[in-house]
Parts: structure tokens; sequence; C-alpha cells
């Protein structure tokens, strides 16, 4: 799937930092910070328009956000729409410090008691990849 079309499904406009952004996410294996991000195309867009561009690539669906425990923010696209919850594990390499995003195969079903509502669920997984190992 096209970076275009990933952006006509969940009807955003297509500009040149949410290609940029969703390109280099797109391109990586792995879960990238914000600097590794920014580090393909450190002078085409200011902080703002890249913070941003973040923000709302997240507040759609397009992307998540995945917080490590000392508190490291990563980023990878998200595989189902956002209506859809796209529920799934992520692994972190304690060597390398690469996430990986880990599709599980069988559902993550946390009841809550009656009157809460879910938003996110997290599960990281800490160890060493196969690449390390």
């Amino acid at each position: 799937m096209t970076v275009e079309n990933i952006l006509r499904d969940y009807h955003l406009k297509s500009t040149t930092c949410r290609k940029f952004i969703l390109n280099e996410l797109l391109r990586s294996q792995t879960a990238l910070t914000e600097h590794e991000i920014k580090t393909s195309f450190p002078d085409l867009f200011d902080r703002v328009t890249f913070y941003r561009t973040l923000k709302t690539l997240e507040d759609a669906g397009v992307i998540h956000k995945i917080v490590l425990q000392d508190n490291t923010t990563r980023y990878a696209v998200s595989k189902k729409p956002f209506h859809e919850q796209d529920i799934h594990s992520h692994f972190h390499c304690c060597v390398c410090n690469e996430v990986f995003c880990i599709q599980n195969k069988s559902q993550i079903n946390i009841e809550l008691p009656q009157g809460f509502v879910q938003h996110r669920v997290s599960m990281i997984v800490e160890g060493v990849c196969a690449a390390c190992n």
C-alpha cells in the first residue's frame, strides 16, 4: 500500500511532511524515535510542523506510539484502521534497543469494570531479539 493510499483511507490530506514521516516508518522494520524519523530530513520542516504532523497521524490512527520504561517514545505504522482495534504487543531488545511490533495470533482481552472505557492497551515484552541472540 502506498503512502498516498494510506492517507486517503484515513481521510487525511496528503502533505509533504505526512508523506515523509510515513515513508520513513514504512521503510523501517522497527519502531522509530522522533529523532530517527527526523534525521532523514532535518531541515525540510520546522519542529512545530514535524510534531504537529506526528500528533495528527497518531490521532487519526495511522501510526501508534510506543512508550518504553525509560519514557523513550517510538512510532510505528498501525496495521488496522482506527475503528478496528490494532491490539498487539511490542518487543524491546535490551541489547540493540530496537522495538518490534509483534502481531499476536491470540487476542488480548481485558475485562474492565462496568463504566470503564478502554482507549489504549500497551504490552511491551523485553528481552533479546534474534539478531542479537
